[in-house]
């Protein structure tokens, strides 16, 4: 029993001995496909785990937006370079490619600098080591407006109520053409009849939104009656009043609001008669 465990333990040792020695072979990046696929030498294609950055290469989509700034990004750092993989639980997916993190000799964790910088996001479909990390990355690049999170310039087409925007057959978000999102269905819809249908705008993709000027409601202007309100005065006090007040037992003067306020008269604090305006 112990000759077994024992040789069990050199099986042990020699496969992960063998998997770190893996680790560290070094192998040459010599083209870019997109920004989240790599082909090493002897024409390895490589897919980074947990990165989706937008598509340029797919003959069944447009190029997307900033698709050529991530294949661009990543083609600076890796293109030419030397790198070395290292895997998660699976290492190839169904189009055959390898999935790997990818290791550039400065240290550089290429999968995650993509996502910090804002060339792609999380790709968080199926779970990853550094799934939680990633999530971050891409908050924070969000947060920064760093690449594709940052403003976008102004389109020179007008943005109207017949512009195209997509929906897709269960969301209730409205996408433009090249959205990550639309993969699965992409419905052509016009963006007045989108917003009518109370769809709104994804926040990934950002498609264009209706201004919606509010109309200006003008106050209504005080209406001056005080001229034809009557109030009452004495002969000797300074504040005016109502009829009824007890204080125009000796005198009572009537007077109309409008002039007992430009001679300088007080409303009463005890019968409290209207104020001027």
């Amino acid at each position: 029993m112990k000759s077994k465990i024992k040789v069990l333990g050199l099986i042990l040792f020699s496969l992960i001995l063998i998997a770190g020695i893996q680790s560290q072979i070094w192998r040459e990046c010599i083209r870019v496909v997109d920004g989240d696929t790599i082909v090493l030498d002897g024409n390895e294609k490589v897919r980074l785990i947990g990165v989706d950055t937008p598509e340029t290469k797919d003959p069944r989509k447009p190029v997307q937006y900033f698709g050529k700034e991530a294949s661009e990004f990543t083609r600076n750092l890796v293109e030419g370079e030397k790198v070395r993989l290292e895997y998660d639980q699976n290492k190839i997916d169904k189009y055959g490619r390898t999935l790997a993190y990818v290791y550039l000799e400065d240290g550089t964790f290429l999968n995650a600098e993509i996502i910090k910088q804002g060339y792609g996001h999380a790709y968080t479909i199926f779970p990853f080591k550094y799934l939680e990390e990633f999530r971050q990355y891409e908050k924070e690049a969000r947060e920064n407006e760093r690449g594709l999170w940052a403003p976008k310039e102004e389109k020179d087409q007008e943005i109207n109520e017949s512009t195209i925007v997509y929906i897709t057959r269960t969301g209730k978000k409205y996408h433009t053409a090249d959205c990550r999102y639309l993969s699965k269905s992409k419905i052509p819809i016009t963006l007045k009849e989108a917003i009518q249908r109370g769809y709104t705008p994804c926040s990934v993709c950002g498609p264009p939104t209706l201004k919606v000027e509010k109309p200006k409601i003008e106050k209504p202007k005080a209406i001056d009656t005080s001229a034809s309100i009557t109030v009452y005065i004495t002969r000797t006090g300074r504040k005016y009043h109502r009829g009824s007040c007890s204080y125009l037992r000796k005198s009572k003067i009537p007077i109309s609001l409008k002039e007992a306020c430009a001679r300088g008269y007080t409303p009463c604090s005890r019968c409290k008669p209207p104020r001027c305006k």
